[in-house]
């Protein structure tokens, strides 16, 4: 018997009872406690039944969300009884056997489990109602993972766009490789480089040629469009012009007109730095401090150029007075060579710890000589990333950096991402 049935023999019960007008005080007052008690003895047996119910519904969600994970390899004898093993782990309610059954459809890659069980209430046997009838269903499936683009490569169709070699490598974690090229030859990995994933995604719509390349490339890869494409580094009047620095020194913001050449240890206060119409240039043994900075690449001859054997430690401006700039490290614009490729960045010989992005779209990334670049979490961007000659580049991502900018740079996977309810 259902809930409303129960409910609606209730009302008719209290119905005959107000309507009664025959016999005296003492025998209305007998009959009138009939109704009271059972008024009060339905209200206990429908929580219970609730409570019953909602417990069903648990057990099931749990056995569906377990069977699912390995249902593609288990025929339905299997199926069936891991679901009712899980359902009996979960459900505790003495008196009360549910009869569980499970389904797995391959087409849709969906479990569904059902549970019906029967409950005797204590009260309402007095209305007529012997038992309640209770049914539950719970369906489960592997949903896609969402993951963080940590390497990005632009270029639309050139070959050798991810290319490690000469004991090279690149290892990334948590996160994607996604790589724009459509070329059948658009990632390689020579000799002994590799290019590994620690929990990854290898989106490629082009094609591996040939190497160590970890996962395999995701066959349902998709392109994806560049979300900082449209930004523009504007023209500012100068604030130094062809700055050298060859003694320890610390920096502050500004437009800096013919780059900066450093050779000696320095500080960069928090903020922005415009290098206009000249190269970032880092060399000699200088070491590198820039917390809280992000440099912002444009105009002719302009070029991340660092070939330093010291340390570099760098992460964004988070500033909200950065705007669109917050979480980046390095924006290179020239809007005439954005996926043209007529620039060259270099990182030869640095030790580069950092968070946040670099951006280099149009450009060239060569991480050579020895340069281990880490990047946690953040994201690379460029038209071409090639670590060469003992160059090393390591990069975590994760969905739930405080960096917002990063949320611009995820996707949705064809790697699984785990049980999750259908309904």
């Amino acid at each position: 018997m259902t809930v409303q049935s129960i409910v609606t023999k209730l009302r008719v019960s209290l119905r005959r009872f107000r309507i009664a007008s025959a016999g005296n005080v003492s025998v209305m007052f007998a009959i009138s406690i009939i109704p009271v008690v059972g008024g009060v003895g339905a209200a206990v047996d429908y929580s219970q039944s609730n409570s019953i119910r909602t417990a069903m519904q648990a057990a099931a969600d749990a056995a569906s969300l377990a069977t699912i994970k390995n249902a593609s390899n288990l025929d339905q004898s299997a199926i069936q009884s891991t679901a009712i093993n899980i359902f009996n782990g979960s459900f505790n309610r003495p008196g009360i056997a549910p009869t569980v059954n499970a389904s797995y459809d391959s087409a849709s890659n969906v479990v569904t489990v059902t549970a019906a069980a029967t409950y005797t209430p204590s009260f309402m046997k007095m209305l007529g109602v012997s038992q309640v009838n209770m049914k539950t269903t719970s369906k489960a499936t592997i949903g896609a993972k969402k993951w963080q683009i940590c390497v990005m490569v632009t270029n639309p169709d050139s070959n050798h766009t991810l290319l490690v070699q000469n004991e090279s490598t690149i290892e990334f974690t948590n996160c994607m490789v996604q790589v724009n090229t459509q070329n059948w030859d658009a990632v390689e990995a020579r000799d002994t480089s590799y290019i590994h994933s620690a929990n990854g995604d290898n989106c490629f719509v082009g094609d591996i040629h040939y190497g160590d390349v970890q996962p395999p490339k995701d066959l349902t890869c998709t392109f994806f469009t560049d979300p900082f494409a449209s930004y523009n580094v504007p023209t500012n009047t100068c604030t130094y012009t062809n700055k050298v620095v060859t003694a320890a020194a610390t920096l502050t913001p500004g437009t800096y007109c013919g780059g900066i050449n450093i050779s000696a240890d320095t500080t960069f206060s928090p903020g922005l730095y415009y290098i206009q119409d000249g190269d970032l240039k880092i060399t000699g043994s200088a070491n590198v401090t820039a917390t809280n900075v992000t440099f912002l690449i444009s105009g002719k001859n302009s070029n991340l150029n660092i070939q330093t054997t010291g340390t570099m430690t760098m992460s964004p401006n988070t500033d909200a007075a950065a705007g669109q700039w917050a979480g980046f490290v390095f924006y290179y614009d020239q809007p005439s060579s954005k996926n043209n490729s007529l620039g060259q960045s270099t990182i030869k010989s640095a030790k580069l710890n950092m968070s946040g992005i670099i951006y280099l779209a149009g450009q060239s990334l060569n991480i050579t000589n020895g340069a281990a670049v880490t990047v946690n979490p953040g994201s690379i961007i460029a038209d071409f990333i090639l670590p060469k000659n003992d160059g090393h580049l390591y990069l975590t991502g994760t969905i739930n950096s405080p960096l917002a900018v990063l949320q611009s740079m995820q996707k949705t996977g064809a790697t699984s991402g785990g049980p999750v309810l259908v309904n």
